[in-house]
This record gives C-alpha cells, structure tokens and sequence, in this order.
C-alpha cells in the first residue's frame, strides 16, 4: 500500500495514532477523521476531534488539541516532523521533500495503475442503459450509459471482477407496439440510422393509435405530434397511418402479438421481433461505441422468460405465502408480507404505517392474460443474476422515478431467500435541456447522436483556420473533444441532481468541462515531448511554491478520491477532481518555467509534470475522456 498510495498510508497512520493516544490519555471515545489544511502555511494534515471530545472533557477544544499535539508519537507516522495545536484542530506538518518524492515516483513508477487499491473482491455487475429498443437514445439514455460505465470502470480500478449488462426489453407492450407498426408496412427500407428510423416508426404508430382513443385537448395534442413526425418522413407516416386505420382494433392486435411472442412459440412472431429489435440495437451500438461505452453481456428479457427464470422465481415466491391471483394476473403481497415480517418492513421503509400510507399494497408481476409484466421480469432477472450468473453484488443504475419499483423489487428478493443488501439501486435523476420537453411516444427527443454531432460541429469552428492542422487531424480532435464534453457533462453532477444541459457549460474552454481537462492533458504532454526523457533523480526540495505543493498533493489525492466515488456512489467526484486537477496544471504552466528553469528545479519540475500527465491521464481512462496529444 505504501507505494501506491503515501497520502493514505499518512492520514490512516495519523488517525490510528491520534485514535491510540485518546483511548490511552482520556476515559472517552471519538471517532477521528483526518483530512487536508485548507492553508498548507498552517500545516498538512489536521484533525478537528478536540472539538469532538470538548464537551465530554469540559475543556476547550484548543486545550485537548495543546496536549494531543505534545503526546502524539510522530515516529508512528510516515514523512511527520512536527504537530500543533491551531484554533482546536491536531495540525500534521510533513516533510514536504520526502512527501512529494514518494508520491511524483508512486505515480510515475505505477503508469496506468497509478489510484488502484484493493478495495474488494468478488464478482460485481453493473446492469446500466437498459433503454427499450424503440426509439434512438436521448440524453436521458445517456447519462444513464455514462454513470454506468464509469461506476464500472472505477470498481475495476479497486479490485472487482466487474461484468457490464444491458436488459433487452424485447417483450413488452413498447416493442410489442414497434413490431405491429413494422407488420404493417413489411416492405418499407430501412434509411439512415436504425434506431432513429424505427424512432420515427414507434412514435407515429403510438399518435394514429392514440388518436383513435382521444378527444379534444389531448387528441389535439396528439395530432400536433403527427404533424410534426409527417414532416420528417411523409412517405412513412402517410403508409403507416392508412394501414393502421385498416385495423379495428390495434390495441388488442398489439397485446396478441405481445402474448404470442412471450410464449415463444410462434416462430414468425419470434423472427419479426428479433429483426426489430436487434436492428434498433445496432444503431445503440453505435451510439455507445461512439461515446467510448461497452456491455459485456446482453440479457434478452425474452430468454429470461422462455428459460423459465421467471416461474423459478415465482416458485419462491410462492413458497412464502405471498404470491397471489386475481383475475388471472399475479402480484407479490408486500403490505401482508411487510405486516407479518420485519426484514420486509426494513426493506420498505421500516414504519408500518408510513408503508401502509405511502406504498401500493401489492405488487403487480403479470397481466391478467398472462403476459409479464417488466416487474415480473425484473424479479426473474434478479435471480439470474445471483444463482444463474452467480454475481456477489449487482448495482442497477435506474433512474430516480423507480426508486419505488425497485424497493418492492428488493423486497421481492428477500423473500425468494436471497440478500437484498447485495441489490443496489444506483440512482440518479435526468437531464433537462433548457426549453425542451422530451416524450419518446410521440418522438420528441434529443439524442446522444445529435448532441455529439452538433459538438462536433461547435468544436470544428473553433478550430478551422488553425495553423499546422489538415482537415482530416481537425476531425479526429473535434470527435474527441465532443465525446469528452458530453461524457464530461452528464457525469459532473451528483447523480440525485439534475443535470442542466447547456452549451455555454459543455464546450467551455476555461473551467469545469471536458475540452478545460483534454486541454490542460495535452499542455503536460507539450512540455513532455520538450523535455525528452524523465529524470530518474530529481530533488523536490527545489518544489516550494504553493501551487507545486498544491499540485503534489492533488495528485496524492487519486487513490482516495476513487475509494470515495465507490463508497458514497458518487462518480461524480472523479470529474471534479480532474476539474481541480487540470486548474492546477494550468496555474502550474503559467507560474512555473519548466524546460528553462535553472538545473534542479528543472528536473524536480519535469517529473512533476509526469506525475500529474499521469494522474491526470488516469482519471480521464475512467470517466471515458478521450487523451489528446494536441489541440
């Protein structure tokens, strides 16, 4: 651990001799945290548990702080020389030169694995994405994608054995409806990029059925739709429409096709969804790799169903007493089962009245003409994934408007006799972008395709005209760019927080985006490809401006901050740390000569500036923003 981490071998070695000396000089306990001073003039690292202890001791927090201060066996602790008592905090002064060496040879001897730990162990999935493949991905899509791979991407870094998954809903009404609308226009090509082909198919299908139902305001609503999807492709719609109109009654021709396709042995109707879905999948396909997005497994809902995951699952249910029938549909019930079981009633909330008030009291599986339900999927899935896939942890990035789907889901868990703690609900609220409303029914939508083009298109402006960059260099960087911008900005936010979408944030070149973070990478690999080799010997004691001290410590700083984004489930803390990363380096360039410095400084210098090339380069591989050797 020492080599890999320095920064959290000296806090856990502070904290755990700061731990001992209170157990053995006072007849109380506290708890110590340990964390940097905000004024590196005031020392390196401090502790604020006087503060903690102040009431108990009836002292002040500055007096417990004096003796804690004069007891505290530095020898305990890696690179210490000295502490103090300031304003009630245990200030830790480290010798900065051995502290900075350690951690610049940590980061340059480790490369790539520089901000590994082991963490833990086991096998991890990550369900993420999972959109029904009935219209192309939006930006809601994406930052789902986005959250999902870069959770991933993190657990590996700690030391899980971490499978991606994407559930194909390839059985419910969404693409039941899809594949009626096909049925009907069998001859029509396919133009242009699957997914938003079939976009367009899925949403006028959705309005002409609509239609048919509705009556003033919202039919009005509902024609506006049409309108604007007739406008896109005439041809299609006006195809469309008339053989819809054909049907007497769609709604049932919808549900029967949904039936025969979930008892899966009608091979025509198994050939038409399959075709429908895989060729909107392809065009998600696309859209992921694009964005740097890979799954290692996809999971088709209807193979759940056919292998019979679902009736195992059922079967457990059951056995509790709490499976049960009405008019031919099943549901789970969760009131009774809260009622009567604790470890249920933990799992919904923990109060029986609240849950009585706030939660539907049973749990809907099926249909009462036997079809599944996504709920019932779900609990068959579930399943799969622990005794069919054998997973030790599943997380499943859902957004916010399932958090109650998914409690009843964990509950479900439970009472098929598996741990419902190893079922996580990863989270996280959607995208609004300003003056736009979103409804993929009738196909108003932005998509993770249009908003990388129209940053591409940004990024290219910006850069023609620039001198020694040929058309084909300035496509490559402005495709690069644009991927880092978007993954950039659906990931900085705190996944329980709306991300507010606007291109003045995403393609700002001065702070607190991806081109700021590509940009201060490529000036670290400018002075690099200046410098030629990196010196093995250099001497940080020439490091003593507060922005080189600032900078070592930031890069110390990777390990933890990726420990952090796991613990707390917030990927969101890796973009801010190359956000404040990449501010340093700037700060850096602009403060300190590197190539023309006078010798020693210059090689202390050099391998700072690899140190945090690396840092820098690591946490940009985990949040999927591509490297640039130039811009």
């Amino acid at each position: 651990m020492k080599a890999m981490d320095p920064l959290g071998e000296v806090k856990a070695a502070f904290a755990r001799t700061l731990s001992d000396l209170i157990m053995d000089s006072y007849p109380v306990r506290a708890k110590v945290t340990v964390s940097r001073v905000p004024d590196i003039r005031l020392g390196d690292l401090g502790s604020p548990v006087a503060f903690e202890l102040a009431s108990s001791l009836r002292k002040s927090p500055n007096e417990i702080a004096v003796e804690l201060s004069r007891s505290l066996k530095l020898s305990l602790i890696p690179y210490a020389i000295s502490s103090e008592a300031i304003g009630g905090f245990v200030n830790l002064r480290l010798d900065r030169k051995r502290f900075s060496e350690a951690v610049i040879k940590a980061a340059i001897q480790l490369g790539p694995d520089f901000g590994s730990s082991k963490v833990g162990e086991g096998k991890v999935m990550v369900e993420h994405t999972s959109a029904n493949p009935v219209h192309p991905l939006h930006v809601g899509s994406g930052r789902n994608a986005v959250i999902g791979d870069t959770f991933a991407n993190i657990l590996e870094k700690l030391g899980f054995e971490v499978s991606r998954h994407y559930l194909v809903n390839d059985s419910g009404r969404q693409v039941s409806l899809l594949v009626y609308a096909r049925s009907k226009i069998p001859e029509a090509e396919v133009e242009g990029k699957p997914d938003h082909w079939y976009g367009v198919l899925y949403a006028a299908c959705n309005c002409v059925i609509e239609l048919r139902k509705r009556r003033g305001k919202e039919a009005e609503e509902w024609k506006e739709a049409l309108e604007e999807l007739r406008k896109r492709s005439p041809d299609l719609v006006n195809k469309l429409e008339e053989e819809i109109n054909k049907d007497g009654d769609p709604e049932s021709s919808v549900a029967e096709l949904n039936k025969r396709y979930q008892e899966g042995k009608d091979e025509v109707v198994k050939v038409m969804f399959r075709e429908v879905t895989e060729a909107v999948m392809e065009g998600f396909r696309q859209t992921l790799q694009r964005l740097g997005i890979r799954h290692d497994a996809y999971d088709w809902e209807s193979e759940l169903i056919w292998g019979g995951w679902i009736e195992k699952a059922l079967e457990r249910v059951k056995k509790t007493g709490y499976l049960e029938k009405e008019d031919g549909a099943y549901y789970v019930n969760l009131l009774k089962a809260a009622e009567e079981r604790e470890d249920i009633r933990e799992i919904l909330g923990g109060d029986i009245e609240e849950i009585r008030e706030k939660m539907p009291p049973i749990y809907y599986l099926s249909r009462s003409d036997g079809t599944w339900l996504y709920t019932g999927t779900d609990v068959g899935y579930s399943l799969y994934k622990f005794e069919g896939l054998k997973q030790d942890k599943v997380y499943n990035v859902i957004g916010v408007d399932q958090k109650l789907a998914q409690l009843q889901l964990r509950a479900t868990v439970a009472l098929m006799g598996m741990d419902p703690g190893k079922l996580v609900h990863f989270s996280y609220e959607f995208v609004d972008l300003p003056g736009v409303k979103m409804s993929g029914r009738r196909g108003r939508y932005v998509t993770i395709d249009e908003l990388l083009d129209e940053a591409k298109r940004r990024v290219k402006d910006l850069l023609k005209g620039r001198a020694g960059i040929n058309d084909e260099e300035i496509d490559d960087i402005a495709e690069k760019v644009a991927v880092g911008a978007i993954r950039y900005a659906l990931i900085d936010v705190v996944p329980t927080k709306k991300v507010i979408f606007t291109w003045d944030r995403v393609l700002n070149l001065q702070e607190n985006s991806g081109p700021f973070i590509q940009y201060a990478y490529t000036r670290t690999r400018g002075i690099l490809r200046k410098a030629g080799e990196i010196p093995e010997e250099f001497d940080c004691s020439y490091l003593k401006e507060d922005v080189e001290v600032e900078l070592v410590y930031k890069i110390a700083e990777l390990p933890e901050t990726l420990r952090s984004c796991y613990y707390l489930m917030r990927p969101d803390l890796l973009a801010q740390y190359a956000n404040e990363l990449a501010t340093l380096i700037n700060k850096f360039y602009e403060r300190c000569p590197v190539i023309r410095a006078e010798e020693g400084v210059r090689e202390a210098r050099i391998a700072l500036v690899k140190a945090a090339s690396i840092a820098l380069g690591n946490a940009m591989d985990l949040l999927g923003i591509p490297k640039l050797e130039r811009m």
